[in-house]
């Protein structure tokens, strides 16, 4: 059985990312007809598009799809051409041992309070 999405749910990621209708269908590479039908509960979009449109709004598919109410993404993707300083921290941070992660968590911590 394919997941039934939650247009209500779709509204409110695209919405707390403060972006159009017309942005998210760009986005999306779709036209935005067909976002508009989804976020109307009028088109019912495959598995694959779900994942898609979770990714780009910065949330996860079961949250699209009602299956929790926590809209935090369960995985990020971070290009190196678009965030180089990012990637670059992640991808050292992969080869860190528990204490070397704790310190840079504690470290990031801090400098989320700054904000």
């Amino acid at each position: 059985m394919q997941p039934r999405l939650i247009p209500e749910n779709l509204k409110k990621a695209r919405e707390a990312l403060g972006i159009t209708r017309l942005e998210a269908s760009q986005r999306m590479n779709i036209p935005q007809s067909s976002y508009v039908r989804y976020e109307l509960g009028t088109r019912k979009p495959t598995h694959a598009t779900i994942i898609q449109m979770a990714q780009i709004l910065g949330t996860s598919a079961d949250y699209l799809i009602g299956k929790t109410k926590n809209s935090t993404p369960d995985s990020v993707t971070i290009k190196k051409g678009d965030t180089p300083l990012i990637f670059e921290i992640v991808n050292g941070a992969n080869k860190f041992d528990e204490k070397q992660l704790d310190r840079l968590y504690k470290y990031y911590k801090e400098l989320a309070k700054e904000k």
